[in-house]
Formats: C-alpha cells, sequence, structure tokens
C-alpha cells in the first residue's frame, strides 16, 4: 500500500490509484462521475440567435469518456465505488452526483455493495440547460447522492445538524434560516468568472454546491478523496473549507487546468467556506477601464429605488445637512473619518444607533447623543473606549506621562511600550502607540501583535492635543454602550425601528486581528435583519486605484448602492510609496 500524499491530483485512473491506499484513509469522498449521456444527437446553441428564453451558449456534453455500453457502465461504476467504500471511514460520507441517466445505476451499486443512501438530494437548477426539441419537459435538477459505509447497523456518519439548520443561502428560495435543510437545493448552476478564470469543463460544479456538502458532512482538517477532478472544483471547495484532498483525473489539458487553479489558491488564505465566494476576484485590476465615478449629493438625493408601490429617497434636508470634522482618536484601518459626513448625510431616522464594526468610530461621533450600542470583538479596543467613555482624566494623565518619558527616551521608550503591550493588551498602553505609530496605522501580524514603529520624524501627538480630542469624544459617547463581543450577538439587540451601521474587514484590509469575514454567516445575518424590517447600511470593497474590490453581494439584499471617496489609500502609500485613489461602495437596505 502506497502512502498518501494530501492536497495532490494524480494524473491517473481512479480505480487503479485507489486501489494502491490503505482502508479506511478518508473521511469523505465527493464524486462526480461520467453520467454517461455523450449519446444520440449533439444539441447545441448559438447565443448570437436571439430568441426569448434563451441567455447564453448552450452545449450538449458529448465526450469519448462519456460514452459506454450498459453493461460496461455498470461494471465501471460498481468497480469505483468498490474503492470508495473501501477507503472511507465508517464515520464519513460519500457524495455522489448524477442525473435520471445515471443515479438508477448508481443506486443500484451502492445497494450491491452495501453503502447505505442517507438522503438523495435533488439539486434544483432555476438556469437550466433548455429542452430544444420541445417533446418532452425542462431538465430542471441533478441528483445527488449523499451515503456512508457503515451500513444499517453502523450509523456513525458525521452529520452538522444544528449547522445544517443554521445555515441560509441568500440564492436559496427553500431554505430558511433556523430550519432544518430539505432535500431540495435552490443552487443556480453559473460560475464566478474565477471558477472559470483557467478554463472550464462540460459538467462542472459551483463551488457553492460543493460547499455546502462540506458544511453538512465534514470538517476543517479532514480528508476527502476526488475520483473524478475535473478541472479541480472539489479540490478548491475543500482546501478553502481548511481539508486536504487527493484527487485522480485521467485527461490531461483537465489535469493541467486544475493544477493552474490549485497554484493560484497558495496566494488566498484557506479558511471556512462561504457561499458566496468572491475573494480571489477582489483583488484582480480591471484592465483599460476607469474608476466609476463617485454620484453627488444631488444624485443622491433625487435616486428612486422602487420596491412593488414603495419608494424612498433621502430627506434634503439630510443631503445638505453640515457635520462638524470627526477628531481622529485612533486611527484603525479602515476607518471612515474623511467618509463620515457622507454616510451619515444618507442614514434614515433611527430609534437606536448600532454599531458592530466599531474600529475608529467615526459614525458614532457623528450620530451622538442618540442611543448606541458599539462592539468589536478586540478586547482592547473596546476597553479604550470605555477608559474614553468612563475615565478620560486617568486616560489623558497616562498618555502624558508616557509621552514625556518618550521625548527623554527616543525611540526606545516606544518599543518598550509595545512590547508590554503585545504582553498585557493594556489599553492606555494602546492609547499611546496608536498617536506615536508611524502615520498612527493601527497594525498587527500574523500573530496578532502590534508591530508598526515609531513615526522618527514626529515624536507623537503632544499631550495637550490628545486632552482636547479625548475629552471631545467623551462627551459624545455618554449615550453609548460598548460591548466586546461578535457582530451577530451585538444585532440581536436591534429591533424595528433600529439603525444599525457595518464596517466589517474586507478585502485588502491590513487589520490581521480578525480572520477573513464569512460572507455566507454575514449575508444571512443582513437577510434576517431585512425580515425583521430593520434598516441597515453596509460600507463594503470598492475601488482602490486601478484595483476592484466589488464583491458581488447579493442584489435581493440591498435597495441601493452607491461609491463614496475616501481620498488616497494611506497604507499602500506607507508600504509601497504608491498613490491610490479610494472609493467605497455604501450598500442601504432602504
Amino acid at each position: 500500500m502506497e502512502q498518501i500524499t494530501p492536497n495532490v491530483i494524480l494524473l491517473a485512473d481512479c480505480v487503479e490509484g485507489m486501489s494502491k491506499f490503505p482502508p479506511n484513509s478518508f473521511d469523505l469522498a465527493i464524486a462526480d462521475p461520467p453520467y454517461n449521456l455523450s449519446k444520440g444527437g449533439n444539441w447545441s446553441w448559438d447565443s448570437n440567435n436571439k430568441l426569448s428564453g434563451f441567455g447564453g451558449d448552450w452545449k450538449k456534453v458529448m465526450q469519448s469518456w462519456d460514452n459506454m455500453t450498459l453493461s460496461d457502465y455498470l461494471a465501471f461504476t460498481m468497480a469505483w465505488l468498490k474503492e470508495l467504500k473501501r477507503l472511507v471511514k465508517p464515520t464519513g460520507s460519500i457524495w455522489v452526483h448524477g442525473t435520471y441517466h445515471n443515479i438508477g445505476i448508481i443506486n443500484i451499486a451502492m445497494q450491491l455493495l452495501e453503502i447505505e443512501m442517507i438522503n438523495e438530494v435533488v439539486w434544483f437548477k432555476r438556469n437550466s440547460f433548455p429542452n430544444l426539441s420541445g417533446r418532452r419537459l425542462t431538465a430542471s435538477h441533478e441528483s445527488i447522492i449523499w451515503a456512508h459505509t457503515g451500513g444499517e447497523k453502523n450509523r456513525k456518519y458525521l452529520f452538522n445538524y444544528e449547522k445544517s439548520k443554521e445555515l441560509c443561502f441568500p440564492e436559496d428560495k427553500i431554505k430558511v434560516a433556523g430550519k432544518q435543510m430539505r432535500t431540495v437545493w435552490d443552487i443556480p448552476n453559473n460560475k464566478s468568472k474565477e471558477e472559470l478564470a483557467f478554463g472550464d469543463h462540460p459538467t462542472q460544479k459551483p463551488l457553492r454546491l460543493i460547499t455546502r456538502m462540506l458544511q453538512i458532512s465534514a470538517k476543517p482538517g479532514d480528508l476527502c478523496i476526488i475520483p473524478f477532478a475535473g478541472i479541480g472544483s472539489e479540490c478548491v471547495a475543500v482546501k478553502r473549507y481548511g481539508m486536504n484532498f487527493v484527487g485522480f483525473e485521467i485527461d490531461p489539458s483537465y489535469y493541467e487546468i486544475a493544477l493552474n487553479r490549485l497554484g493560484s489558491e497558495v496566494q488566498h488564505s484557506f479558511v471556512n467556506p462561504v457561499e458566496v465566494d468572491k475573494s480571489s476576484d477582489k483583488t484582480k485590476k480591471t484592465s483599460n477601464s476607469s474608476v466609476p465615478r463617485q454620484k453627488t449629493l444631488v444624485e443622491l438625493e433625487t435616486e428612486k429605488v422602487e420596491e412593488s408601490s414603495a419608494e424612498y429617497k433621502i430627506e434634503p434636508s439630510e443631503t445638505t445637512r453640515q457635520y462638524e470634522p470627526v477628531p481622529s482618536l485612533i486611527k484603525w484601518s479602515g476607518s471612515k473619518r474623511s467618509q463620515a459626513a457622507s454616510i451619515r448625510r444618507c442614514f434614515p431616522s433611527f430609534k437606536r444607533y448600532f454599531e458592530p464594526f466599531l474600529g475608529s468610530g467615526a459614525l458614532l461621533y457623528l450620530v451622538a447623543p442618540a442611543p448606541a450600542i458599539a462592539s468589536d470583538i478586540y478586547q482592547p479596543l473596546i476597553d479604550y473606549w470605555c477608559l474614553i467613555k468612563n475615565n478620560v482624566e486617568e486616560l489623558i494623565a497616562r498618555y502624558a506621562a508616557e509621552w514625556e518619558s518618550l521625548q527623554t527616551d527616543f525611540p526606545t521608550h516606544y518599543y518598550t511600550v509595545r512590547e508590554r503591550f503585545n504582553n498585557s493588551q493594556n489599553p492606555f498602553d494602546l492609547s499611546f502607540l496608536a498617536r506615536t505609530c508611524v502615520n498612527g496605522i493601527i497594525r498587527f501580524n500574523a500573530n496578532g501583535e502590534f508591530n508598526n514603529s515609531i513615526h522618527l520624524s514626529r515624536r507623537g501627538m503632544t499631550p495637550s492635543n490628545y486632552e482636547k480630542i479625548a475629552r471631545a469624544w467623551s462627551k459624545k459617547v455618554q449615550s453609548v454602550e460598548f460591548f466586546c463581543c461578535d457582530y451577530q450577538i451585538s444585532i440581536e439587540q436591534a429591533k424595528k425601528g433600529d439603525f444599525i451601521y457595518f464596517d466589517p474587514p474586507y478585502a485588502g484590509s491590513n487589520n490581521r486581528y480578525v480572520e477573513n469575514l464569512d460572507l455566507n454567516r454575514f449575508y444571512c445575518a443582513l437577510e434576517l435583519l431585512n425580515k425583521k424590517g430593520i434598516s441597515w447600511a453596509l460600507s463594503f470593497d470598492g475601488f482602490r486605484g486601478a484595483d476592484n474590490l466589488l464583491a458581488e453581494i447579493p442584489r435581493d439584499l440591498y435597495r441601493r448602492h452607491i461609491l463614496l471617496s475616501s481620498g488616497h489609500s494611506k497604507v499602500k502609500n506607507v508600504l509601497s510609496k504608491q498613490y491610490a485613489m479610494v472609493q467605497e461602495s455604501l450598500y442601504m437596505n432602504y
């Protein structure tokens, strides 16, 4: 038996290759075998021929590897399923794709091999291949068998039941968050540009379909066997979920595409997946295109949004209202100080204000004295805000003392305080570092340690200026309750009439104390707020110079999307001496 090397695709026949692995070596299997439907006429549709209901190029799969006699196909199916039964642990699962052409044969083969079916999933494809002959119903689904190897007397397979209930998918009109997941999955078959960047496959599955299988039946660290790797979609989904894989592919051209695709994935951080995954697209550069023009307040004021017979527009008094500048207390990554007034003018009226990704809290200053709930998951930051509210006198005194020590022991004292902060996470030290580091940029390394250097040409904000700013902020946040918690815990307190402003970390962020945002979970939270009738605005993605960081947020979640200028990217200027104009998106559900 051969030793298993994880995260490789082997250019080999899967049956022969799997036979060399020891039994019970894998936690999961995902098989997308030939459907054996490359028979009969060669149907296709050219999108240049305009006809109502046909939205693109369509072509029937006609491949030699997908054309076998019935007896050969049954023998082939028995062979690879037999190996999967041997290799997959009783605690694991086997997922097999099919259509009415072959799913019955797979079902019979599983019964003969005593592989027990857990569920048959119907994958409903709203944008399925049209029926060109007009002699039968349009096939709008595929079948997926979820099975296990333990048999009816040894049902030890992993089923993430509670997670399956909690999941919701903005594009799925059947699944309801908090309700049991049904065996009909409403998932469009369209693939993102990122999924097709290196080439396509005639039976390629969308990543969000594969991801759902993993969310239900796997966990990070598991090892998955993929006997029909194609161009590597299952491999990509598995890696993004924090798992490992071994794949097989016999077609050299598809094998090459898969290798190139996986090679590009090395640039990404593999974290828990998302149903709507555009992380790979966010850093793509646009060629021969200009940055979209920011909408003016006049355009914003007159913009109409249609939803049934309802119509909303910002009140003229808000679009022209002047707000005082927001004092710079702490420069958190992604700070909205430069945009704060423009964003504030877009807010509707509300009873309470929520800001669950607090950071530098620029909008808090402009919503005062309204009652507010502000939160973040970084404890030293929340401790700092609590000092601003409740103990500003001591904060001012401690800053002055540290600043004086810096003047007599420059720059050594800065690094003494930095080391102390990384050991103790003291908010007093955070306040000092924030006003004496290079350009005030809060930055952490991969270990979560503050790692920005001292600003050598400046010796920090003077105590008198710091006192003035700290007192101004302290006055503004007296009606704010601060919490250190996950954003979902914070917004659970919101009721109809409240308003939530989201400014989460996103593509290009250097704020490393958080992992990449789980977009699926986040979109589900937004969808739930919509159902509750709670208004929200979201700062997210945009453009940095020629870099297109736009994310494809599900269109049914929001009603309006505008771009707001935030000047030059200070981080890019400091790190690479490049000046890049930044425009950021503001999405609103009202």
